[in-house]
């Protein structure tokens, strides 16, 4: 999911031509957190999709002569069923297209998207142990990654470090919560950046090169993905490769 500016990709984009674009049905919206909802979209000509990849989704703004597109990545899996995506929506204070998505949308209602898009992805194909490190709604395609994972019965490795302003600012953190205590390949380390005595969370604190080190020693990944602002994740990328991971290993994708 991106924030309201488009999502910048540090792989280029696109493993497959994407169709032109299509009017999805919104048949179910999710409340993640008072910022963020996931629009459940089904779409009438389904492309399969890789775990990590996004959509773009386009509405009229009045004022401008052209419809307003942005990116937003898909947080489901795309098994069993690619013909609904789940599409993860944080809004944008001021922002042209996020403010309507996240308030001035039903269920039944009709958007026009378009993909999928990015090399941001994982597979079981490509092995583990895998360390995803994201900020905010920079979870929402490590979360596809995840269920997918869970989705196909693979059991590689994985452990997330996820940043949140507080705890009512998790998103999925009920879905983690039952995903980390079902398998015992996934492992999450939350830390807030607003709510020094919350309990719930393991670091008190923005993602720093010190927490990245202890959860890199704790992980023994080979393989990272790592996605939220653009100096958390240079600054997150930098520590890996320090500490020895190869620079192809390291999988980035920065939101504006």
């Amino acid at each position: 999911m991106t924030s309201e500016m488009a999502v910048t990709l540090q792989t280029g984009r696109g493993r497959a031509k994407p169709k032109e674009w299509q009017k999805g049905v919104v048949a179910e919206i999710i409340v993640e957190t008072p910022e963020t909802n996931t629009l459940r979209i089904s779409l009438p000509d389904p492309l399969d999709f890789l775990p990590g990849q996004y959509y773009n989704i386009r509405i009229p703004v009045e004022g401008r002569p052209r419809p307003i597109q942005r990116a937003y990545s898909v947080g489901s899996s795309p098994r069993p069923d690619f013909s609904v995506i789940d599409v993860g929506i944080r809004e944008m204070p001021g922002g042209l297209v996020s403010p309507v998505l996240v308030r001035g949308i039903a269920p039944g209602d009709e958007l026009e998207v378009r993909g999928p898009y990015g090399n941001f992805t994982w597979t079981e194909e490509l092995g583990g142990p895998v360390l995803l490190i994201g900020a905010g709604s920079g979870v929402v395609p490590l979360m596809s990654m995840i269920r997918y994972q869970a989705a196909v019965g693979s059991s590689h490795a994985m452990h997330l470090l996820y940043s949140s302003k507080s705890h009512e600012y998790v998103i999925y953190g009920d879905d983690l919560a039952a995903l980390e205590s079902e398998h015992d390949w996934l492992s999450v380390s939350h830390t807030v950046t607003r709510d020094p005595r919350d309990s719930s969370a393991r670091y008190p604190r923005r993602i720093d090169k010190e927490m990245v080190t202890e959860v890199m020693g704790e992980s023994g990944a080979s393989r990272a993905y790592i996605c939220g602002p653009p100096e958390m994740v240079e600054d997150a990328e930098r520590t890996l490769v320090e500490l020895g991971m190869a620079p192809e290993a390291v999988h980035t994708e920065k939101y504006d």
